[in-house]
């Protein structure tokens, strides 16, 4: 038994009977004082006989880190000393020398988070036990490699190359330079692992066509490809003209497909695949270039040793999941390299009527509270909430601007206009910035990794620029000002008509549900029929918009705090009045209300399909969609409402996501083997819809042809049925603004 020692602070101590479960039979000796110097530690090791640490400090933690003769103490961007973080070295193992602290045996170190983290988050326990098997149970884990590595040169290029390109896996990696307006590559990483069990790294400076001709070779090489999100690397390249041959593997979406909401960051995957392996991500911020060349090195040397790792250990679902994933890495990719092209001209005017409006909405709030009031400012809004009988508020963000408007209609009225102005103030500072885009284009990138529900996930480029395209506004404020292709006939955009509506009426088996999604009633305007009691033909488009806001909450089984700040007080305040809803009810008791409504038209979704979505979390921790996608679930939908929300959200909103993904990857690759060829360039996958430039008056009919998919779909009332989301297709138009 080894003999293990928890150096923690007073704060652990709570959770000492949870962690002591955890260690097993082991002898467990506790401190709970942050310790500064070695001395002192060595004193307890020599005493206590101590084999191994698990250290839950940072202050103690620092001080472990030092008897390693490799680590070097990070620094801010000032020079200053950086502060250590337990979240980034969490699973990090590493021995301290026996000569160090004066005792026989060497001294196994492991870091851990703070104990409150076994009640904190859902996968607390499993990740301490994963982390702490490395003392307890250290067979279990994968015979890693040593590290080695060396930086090219020119004089052994034809050697490594030769060594290299007969590699059983290399992983690749590279580091750029942030903000380089030439998007340059510093250097390019390699790992091998070759025939007799060795692996090796490799940096090549790319600084020179010599160095550009090797990577050129090297990428186009035959051994199969690992990276860790590749996405940046392999965009990077394409820009360089060195593109990968036999790129087939990448940590982050296996991990992904395994464990979606654990972290997907290289650190965290390696710590919890590899077992001798200590946090270097701030090892590049410390030195010079030999850092820099030696970090790049550790990170290939890190996602071959972790993808070995996770592929022997992952189960067949993980595996499947991954072969659904990572296809759709080449779309995306592709999309990303091409942008969407933009209108000065336009630009500038939309960018007038955007400062105008911003204008018009201080003005409005100078005349009531003077000109130096600045709806901009926490300090401010802080000290109006006050003014307003909400007391003293640690924040005035959206939250709690509603929560003061909903207390009277006075407050109402003031919050409306200040939550309008940083409506309008926001969308000037995110989207009217010219700097942010490179070459008179939009750059955005979307990643299949990004979410837990295997929707892509949209941010700025990884050439640093460009913005969120899945988070462009509705209206023409921006969408006037980006435009077709020179080239092409025009834009268009297929959307999947209901989507997720249908998905939940055939998840559920609610037969009410399926036979409106299916038949030829407007969705919303039906549902304000059943929801408000008004006849169908007499539905106005404000209700309409209310029931569509209620159907969007119940989906997502919101509370009425949550519809409310979503809604917004003013939105909600008109409901009370659309609907004639008693005048002394307050915004949270209207949309209380709201949300019973939807509960009483679809009692089957509620009440059968929620009640075999916790259970079957419950026995399993798992959900599996029609198509083959299983994830993995920590929460407990039983005991927890937001994760009660997070189930009941992924079954629709993956099973949606499926269906587009299948289309949008088939439709991709006829635009780059197929007949579509020349007559279609992707754009985007946004929510629901494919956004795409095109050729000839019929190519829109037949992408919208391609987009019908029909799926097999089991109930829970038992029963199969076939499920075809019918696509729309918006054509003809050469700005986005203009696509209806």
């Amino acid at each position: 038994m080894t003999t293990v020692a928890l150096f923690g602070t007073a704060d652990d101590r709570a959770y000492l009977p949870k962690f002591r479960e955890l260690v097993g039979t082991h002898p467990l000796k506790v401190s709970l004082n942050p310790e500064e110097y070695l001395t002192s530690i060595a004193a307890k090791v020599k005493s206590h006989g101590i084999e191994a640490i698990i250290c839950t400090d940072s202050t103690t933690m620092l001080t472990l880190l030092k008897t390693q003769p490799d680590f070097r103490r990070p620094l801010t961007a000032n020079g200053r000393d950086k502060k250590l973080s337990l979240d980034d070295y969490a699973g990090s193992f590493f021995t301290i020398p026996a000569a160090k602290l004066g005792v026989t045996n060497d001294v196994q170190v492991l870091i851990l988070n703070p104990l409150n983290h076994l009640v904190r988050t859902a996968e607390g326990v499993f990740v301490f036990r994963r982390f702490i098997s490395k003392i307890t149970k250290p067979d279990s884990w994968f015979p890693q490699t040593q590290f080695s590595w060396e930086v090219w040169k020119p004089a052994n290029s034809a050697a490594l190359l030769a060594k290299f390109s007969t590699a059983r896996l290399l992983a690749v990696d590279i580091e750029t330079y942030v903000g380089d307006v030439n998007r340059r590559m510093h250097c390019v990483g390699y790992c091998g692992l070759f025939a007799d069990g060795t692996t090796h790294s490799v940096v090549v400076p790319y600084n020179d066509m010599i160095a550009h001709d090797f990577v050129k070779q090297l990428n186009a090489s035959a051994p199969a490809k690992i990276f860790q999100n590749g996405l940046y690397d392999n965009l990077y390249f394409l820009r360089w003209n060195v593109p990968v041959n036999n790129w087939l593997y990448d940590t982050q979406h296996l991990f992904h497909s395994w464990y979606s909401e654990l972290p997907k960051r290289l650190d965290f995957i390696t710590a919890f695949a590899v077992r001798d392996i200590r946090f270097w991500k701030d090892d590049a911020k410390t030195g010079g270039e030999w850092e820099l060349f030696e970090y790049n090195a550790r990170d290939c040397w890190a996602t071959l040793t972790a993808w070995c790792s996770l592929i022997l250990e992952v189960p067949k679902w993980a595996t499947d999941n991954y072969l659904q994933e990572f296809p759709m890495v080449f779309p995306c990719l592709h999309i990303e390299a091409d942008g969407l092209t933009l209108d000065r001209e336009k630009f500038d005017i939309a960018r007038k009527e955007a400062e105008d409006k911003v204008a018009v909405e201080k003005a409005k709030l100078a005349a009531w509270f003077g000109d130096k009031f600045n709806p901009g400012s926490p300090d401010q809004c802080k000290r109006l909430l006050k003014v307003l009988g909400m007391g003293d508020v640690e924040s005035a963000d959206a939250k709690a601007m509603t929560a003061c408007a909903a207390v009277h209609p006075f407050n109402e009225l003031i919050v409306s206009a200040i939550l309008a102005y940083r409506k309008q103030a926001k969308l000037l500072s995110t989207y009217f910035v010219w700097d942010k885009f490179w070459n008179d284009r939009l750059y955005y990138k979307t990643n299949p990794a990004g979410t837990d529900t295997g929707r892509l996930a949209s941010t700025e480029s990884s050439f640093w620029t460009g913005l969120q395209i899945q988070n462009i506004p509705q209206g023409k404020a921006v969408k006037s000002w980006i435009r077709s292709d020179s080239g092409w006939d025009g834009l268009a955009e297929g959307d999947y008509a209901q989507s997720e509506a249908r998905c939940v009426g055939y998840l559920s088996g609610c037969e009410s549900l399926i036979a409106l999604v299916e038949s030829d009633k407007d969705y919303h305007s039906w549902n304000a029929h059943k929801f408000f009691g008004v006849e169908y033909d007499a539905v106005t488009k404000s209700l309409r918009n209310l029931s569509k806001r209620v159907n969007h909450g119940s989906n997502y089984n919101m509370g009425a705090g949550v519809l409310l700040e979503t809604m917004g007080p003013k939105a909600v305040a008109e409901a009370r009045i659309l609907l004639k809803l008693p005048a002394k009810w307050t915004l949270t008791q209207v949309c209380q209300h709201l949300l019973r409504t939807y509960e009483q038209t679809y009692p089957e979704v509620k009440k059968d399909w929620y009640d075999e979505i916790k259970r079957t979390i419950k026995m399993t921790k798992k959900l599996v969609s029609p198509l083959g996608w299983t994830r993995h679930f920590f929460n407990d939908p039983t005991t927890s409402k937001p994760a009660l929300n997070a189930a009941v959200a992924h079954g629709p909103q993956n099973l949606s996501v499926a269906i587009i993904n299948r289309v949008f990857y088939s439709i991709w690759r006829d635009t780059v083997y197929g007949d579509l060829v020349g007559k279609v360039r992707l754009k985007a996958q946004i929510h629901d819809s494919i956004f795409f430039v095109y050729r000839g008056s019929d190519t829109p009919d037949i992408v919208r042809t391609r987009m019908k998919l029909p799926i097999q779909v089991k109930g829970t009332d038992g029963k199969v049925r076939t499920m075809a989301i019918p696509p729309d297709m918006n054509a003809g138009e050469i700005y986005w603004a203009d696509l209806k």
